[in-house]
């Protein structure tokens, strides 16, 4: 067990805040609402609390709304707070990432992000980490596993220019920003790849209704891996890594990960890959590893796309080339113009396929009727369209 700290709730009910050794907090769903209010009115008063601390900016004014919960992540609890967002950690992260790129993009004026409002820190293990964050809510928003399929469905793929040019001045802005510079980023798929069980099962009342069979999924990779892997290793046998483009990145750029509202678009959540271990987010890594995930990332929106309008999975193959190749070079200009180095291709091209076996690894420990948009894009990047 962490450290333990006690809230005491607006009705007057103390609840104890104490992480697990995986530093889990199991808050009571009853009591997350309570705890978004309680966060708010914390931030307002700028007082402080034992076991925590208090970081706010404006006044957080909520006049006589109440927290809305709504399901946007599986990493947080998250409501809508008036015209906030409220997040609460379903598990801390004693790197603090989050907020510290947060922190560095709003001084560089960063426009393509949530404005922060303010947060609250546990202090755990010796350390103060991020618990509770207020953003602005942006109205009328979707994210990109709605927004990107209907793109590509209709052929629309001016988006690509647009992220393009907001993933490079991300890039610039977070260039100079401090990380450890000690793990090695190519060698994390061998150590991932032993999250692939030889095995998979699902529970008996698991609900798939709508998608491929996970099973069905997961026989085809079984079948195929040791071409995936002979594929992946061939790649990055036929280049030399260079730190050169190494930095502090997104760390999980995906079309899931941006959020459309009206003709703006906004990146969320910096908190790493969900697949790598917490000392591996907070290391430097190269900005192919954005581009990458994000070339991706088109492949799977496609897949949605598909199954959504019940079209032959990989129709828009073509589509997803075209779009995945404007992206590209978009983002080598805009990237060029900003004074940042040229990309590795080839680097772009091995991390791009190395992103299906983290696709793969979460689908088959986190949500499992995923399986099928990195399985089917793989069958179409590597031939195995017959399975």
């Amino acid at each position: 067990m962490g450290d333990m700290a006690n809230i005491v709730l607006g009705s007057g009910r103390q609840i104890e805040i104490s992480p697990d050794s995986d530093l889990r907090l199991n808050l009571a769903p009853n009591d997350l609402q309570e705890v978004a209010q309680w966060a708010v009115s914390l931030i307002n008063s700028k007082s402080e609390v034992q076991g925590f601390r208090n970081f706010g900016n404006d006044k957080i004014v909520v006049d006589n709304a109440q927290p809305e919960y709504i399901d946007v992540d599986q990493s947080n609890s998250s409501f809508r707070y008036g015209d906030y967002l409220i997040k609460i950690r379903k598990t801390l992260d004693l790197s603090n990432r989050n907020n510290k790129i947060i922190s560095t993009l709003a001084k560089a004026k960063f426009e393509n992000t949530p404005q922060y409002f303010g947060h609250i820190e546990i202090e755990v293990f010796g350390k103060s980490v991020e618990f509770i964050t207020v953003y602005e809510f942006i109205e009328e928003s979707e994210d990109g596993w709605t927004w990107a399929p209907k793109k590509l469905i209709n052929n629309d793929l001016n988006f690509t220019n647009e992220i393009a040019s907001i993933c490079a001045s991300m890039h610039r802005d977070l260039k100079s920003m401090a990380c450890d510079k000690t793990l090695d980023f190519m060698q994390v798929t061998e150590e991932i790849k032993t999250q692939i069980p030889n095995n998979f099962s699902l529970d008996a009342n698991y609900d798939f209704t709508g998608y491929p069979d996970p099973k069905q999924m997961f026989e085809i990779w079984n079948s195929k891996s040791r071409q995936y892997f002979s594929n992946l290793e061939a790649k990055k046998s036929s280049f030399s890594f260079s730190q050169t483009n190494n930095q502090m990145t997104h760390g999980d750029f995906h079309v899931g990960q941006i959020l459309k509202s009206g003709s703006k678009y906004f990146v969320i959540d910096f908190d790493g890959s969900p697949v790598l271990q917490a000392e591996m987010k907070n290391s430097w890594a190269p900005r192919e590893s954005d581009v990458a995930h994000f070339l991706t990332s088109i492949s799977l929106a496609a897949r949605v796309g598909e199954r959504l309008n019940k079209i032959e999975y990989g129709s828009l193959h073509s589509v997803v080339r075209a779009a995945q190749d404007s992206f590209l070079s978009s983002y080598e200009n805009q990237s060029k113009a900003l004074g940042l180095n040229p990309l590795n291709l080839d680097l772009v091209s091995y991390l791009q396929l190395r992103q299906y076996l983290f696709e793969i690894i979460y689908a088959v420990n986190y949500l499992p009727r995923w399986l099928y948009a990195p399985i089917i894009s793989l069958q179409q990047e590597l031939g195995w369209a017959n399975g």
